[in-house]
C-alpha cells in the first residue's frame, strides 16, 4: 500500500498527520501553562492589595487572611490551593504592619497532569507578590 507513487504520497500524509497531532498535544500541554502563569500572578497582585485594603481598614490581620481566603474560594481555587497560600504580614511581631507578602499557588489543568497523578507536582504554579503600604493609623 505503501509502495509507488500513490504510497509515497500517503506517507508523506501519515507523517505530516503525526507531526500535527504532536503538535497539537504540545500546545495543549503548554497552553495552559503559560496561561495559568499570567493569570496566577495577576490574583496575587489582586489578593495582596486586598489583603492590605482589609489590613488598612481593621487593623486585623485576622480579618485581612480571611478576605483573601473568601476572594480564593469565589476566584475558583481548590481547598488544597487554599490551605498552600500564605498571607504574611510584615515585619514580624512588630505593630503596626507596613507590608503583606501573599504567595498564591495553583496548579494547571493539563491532559496528562490530569490523568496521571504523581505529574501533578509538575503543573504547580506559584507566584508572590509583596506590597507596602505605608503606616496605618490607629
Amino acid at each position: 500500500m505503501l509502495t509507488g507513487e500513490s504510497g509515497q504520497i500517503a506517507r508523506r500524509l501519515v507523517v505530516f498527520g503525526v507531526v500535527f497531532a504532536f503538535i497539537i498535544l504540545v500546545l495543549a500541554e503548554v497552553g495552559p501553562l503559560i496561561w495559568q502563569r499570567f493569570s496566577v500572578a495577576q490574583d496575587a497582585d489582586d489578593f495582596a492589595n486586598a489583603a492590605a485594603n482589609q489590613y488598612n481598614a481593621y487593623h486585623d490581620e485576622g480579618t485581612a487572611v480571611e478576605e483573601v481566603t473568601n476572594k480564593l474560594k469565589l476566584a475558583g481555587y481548590t481547598d488544597e490551593e487554599i490551605r498552600q497560600a500564605a498571607v504574611i504580614f510584615l515585619p514580624a511581631g512588630v505593630t503596626p504592619k507596613t507590608a503583606v507578602r501573599v504567595t498564591i499557588v495553583k496548579y494547571a489543568n493539563t491532559l496528562i497532569t490530569k490523568h496521571i497523578g504523581p505529574l501533578k507536582k509538575f503543573a504547580k504554579i506559584t507566584s508572590t507578590k509583596e506590597l507596602t503600604f505605608g503606616q496605618p493609623t490607629q
